[in-house]
């Protein structure tokens, strides 16, 4: 358990290149199978995105504030270009939704269903992978500074954030685009918050908002 954790908390650009190696691999082994390319590579970046989460989350729900800060203070400078990495994949797979659900408006019956459920479900892992992505990137950003830049409200001699606290802050900004009861007290983290509040928006506003409005043409006809 203890190197699985460290392989998704190792040196982040290991951790992205998993992702897309797993997303490859998937989608290679479907491309030569009789559905569409496209729809390949969309089953790919699902089959990657749900074995990231899956490695992930059970530790977010598991490790207190020492051991968040022991995992956090092992990311490396790829930290960065790694996080921009996984979310442009996660913002480029969303373009996949589209085709599916263009698919599914010339299909009829359970083919239909699966199409649409494809879409919902890309959807779906990629906002959750965003925020993650960004949970992950928050807390190696406040541990950096020894746990002071981002104010939960806590004393720290009383309680060390957890990746817990981290998930509070990325999925409030990812839901709202804005933070709640959280103070950030750096620059960096500041530009961090703001760039995901605009990808948020972008998300939510014209991906999200425009799969809805395909879907809800698909159930008129």
């Amino acid at each position: 358990m203890g190197r699985r954790m460290l392989g998704w908390h190792g040196p982040a650009i290991h951790r992205a290149t998993a992702v897309i190696i797993i997303w490859a691999v998937v989608a290679a082994a479907l491309a030569v199978s009789p559905i569409n390319w496209e729809l390949a590579v969309i089953a790919g970046y699902d089959a990657a995105s749900l074995a990231f989460l899956g490695s992930v989350w059970p530790i977010f729900m598991s490790a207190d504030g020492d051991k968040t800060e022991k995992l956090a203070g092992r990311e490396d400078q790829t930290h960065g270009s790694a996080t921009a990495l996984l979310v442009a994949a996660a913002l480029v797979s969303l373009l996949g939704v589209g085709f599916a659900l263009g698919e599914a408006a010339n299909e009829h019956g359970a083919l239909r269903g699966v199409l649409v459920g494809i879409a919902v479900l890309t959807v779906t892992t990629a906002w959750i992978t965003m925020n993650t992505v960004f949970t992950l990137r928050y807390a190696k950003l406040d541990y950096l500074s020894q746990g002071s830049r981002i104010d939960f409200g806590e004393p720290l001699s009383e309680h060390k954030p957890t990746y817990r606290d981290f998930a509070y802050l990325a999925f409030t900004i990812g839901m709202t685009y804005q933070v709640s009861d959280t103070t950030l007290r750096s620059s960096p983290i500041r530009r961090t918050a703001l760039g995901h509040a605009l990808l948020s928006y972008v998300f939510g506003v014209a991906i999200v908002a425009g799969a809805i409005n395909l879907l809800a043409g698909l159930v008129n006809n």
